[in-house]
C-alpha cells in the first residue's frame, strides 16, 4: 500500500486531506451507518464519509468505506458480487428471516444430510427470482419496508431477479447448515436462508452471517474499528485510484497541463500507451497524466459530433 503524504491521527490539527477507501470488518450490533459516524469521529469536522453498500446490523464483515475525496467517486463504482459465510438454522421462521427477529412459526425439520442440502442449493444457482425480506430498506410505495413492517400495513414485496454464482455447504449438524455463497448484488441471504427451508420442507431463518467480499475488498485484508482508533486511519487507507483502477478494471491516460473539471479529451491512451477506445458511453475511467502518471481524477465517456467519443473529467481531484 502506497505510503501518504501526511498523518492522520484522532481529531488532529496536523490532518490535511484525506483520500481512499478503508476495508473495514464491520462487527455485529453496529449498522453501516454507525460504522461511518465511528471513522468520522476520528477525523477533523467536515470530512465527509460513505459507505460502499450496506451491511445488515447482525452481519459482520466486510465494509468498504470511503473517506473524503473519495465519496466522490462512490457513484462510478458498478454493482459487484459479494461472498458470505452463512448459518442457516433450521425449524424456525421469523418475522426478519433472521435471528433478531420475532419467532413467527416453526416446523419439524426432516432427516437432511449435506448432500439433501447442497442438491436443494443447486435450484438457486444462476439467476433467481427472490422475493426481499419485509422487513428491509426496500422502498414501497415510497416508503421503506421495514417502516411499513413495524406499522403493520399490509403490503406484499416484489419478487425481482438476483443472481447465485457459488453456493458450498461446508457442514450440517444440530439443524444448522454453515453454508459459503457467491453472489451478485442485491442479493439477501436472509431471503436465500427463508427459502432454503422452504424447498428442504420446514422453516428455516438467518442465524448468522459473516461478509467475506464485497468486491475487490476481502476479509483477510480488513480491519477492525479499534484498530483505527488506536493507530489512526493512515495505515489502513487504500489510495482511491488502485481502489478504482481494480473495480473498474480499466485506466486512461491524457495530455494536458492545467487540468479543469469537465474538460473533454479526444485522444486518450492506455497504459501501453496505446490510443483506446473509450467503449459505451457513460462508461467511467480513473484518468491519470500521460507524462507522469499522475492521478487526476474519474471520467466517463460522452459523444460528440461525427460519432466520435471523448472523455470527460467528472470528478477532478483536488
Amino acid at each position: 500500500m502506497r505510503a501518504f503524504p501526511f498523518r492522520l491521527l484522532n481529531s488532529s490539527v496536523n490532518f490535511c486531506m484525506s483520500l481512499g477507501f478503508l476495508n473495514i470488518n464491520k462487527p455485529a450490533g453496529m449498522s453501516s451507518h454507525d460504522v461511518v459516524g465511528f471513522v468520522r469521529h476520528l477525523l477533523p469536522r467536515g470530512v465527509k464519509v460513505g459507505h460502499l453498500g450496506t451491511l445488515d446490523p447482525g452481519a459482520c464483515g466486510v465494509l468498504p468505506v470511503a473517506v473524503g475525496w473519495a465519496t466522490r467517486t462512490i457513484q462510478y463504482f458498478p454493482p459487484n458480487s459479494k461472498s458470505y459465510r452463512a448459518e442457516v438454522a433450521f425449524g424456525t421462521s421469523t418475522d426478519t428471516d433472521d435471528a433478531h427477529g420475532e419467532v413467527i412459526k416453526t416446523s419439524d425439520v426432516p432427516a437432511l444430510s449435506v448432500g439433501d442440502i447442497e442438491s436443494c442449493c443447486r435450484r438457486f444457482l444462476g439467476r433467481f427470482e427472490q422475493i426481499p425480506p419485509r422487513v428491509s430498506a426496500i422502498h414501497v410505495e415510497g416508503r421503506r419496508a421495514y417502516y411499513l413492517s413495524r406499522e403493520g400495513a399490509d403490503f406484499e414485496m416484489t419478487p425481482r431477479e438476483v443472481f447465485f454464482h457459488k453456493i458450498s455447504v461446508l457442514s450440517y449438524e444440530n439443524g444448522r447448515a454453515l453454508i459459503d455463497v457467491e453472489c451478485g448484488p442485491g442479493t439477501y441471504i436472509r431471503s436465500f436462508a427463508r427459502d432454503l427451508g422452504s424447498m428442504l420442507g420446514c422453516c428455516a431463518h438467518l442465524s448468522f452471517l459473516l461478509r467475506t467480499r464485497s468486491g475487490s475488498f476481502v476479509l483477510d485484508s480488513a480491519c477492525a474499528l479499534e484498530d483505527l482508533r488506536a493507530f489512526g486511519l493512515e495505515p489502513y487507507l487504500e489510495p482511491v485510484e488502485e481502489v478504482l483502477e481494480e473495480a473498474l478494471g480499466r485506466k486512461a491516460f491524457v495530455e494536458g497541463k492545467n487540468f479543469q473539471g469537465n474538460q473533454e479529451f479526444r485522444r486518450v491512451w492506455d497504459e501501453e500507451g496505446k490510443i483506446c477506445s473509450l467503449g459505451e458511453i457513460s462508461q467511467a475511467w480513473p484518468v491519470f497524466e500521460r507524462s507522469s502518471g499522475r492521478f487526476i481524477g474519474v471520467g466517463t465517456a460522452v459523444r460528440r459530433g461525427g460519432g466520435a467519443s471523448a472523455l470527460r473529467l467528472e470528478r477532478l481531484l483536488v
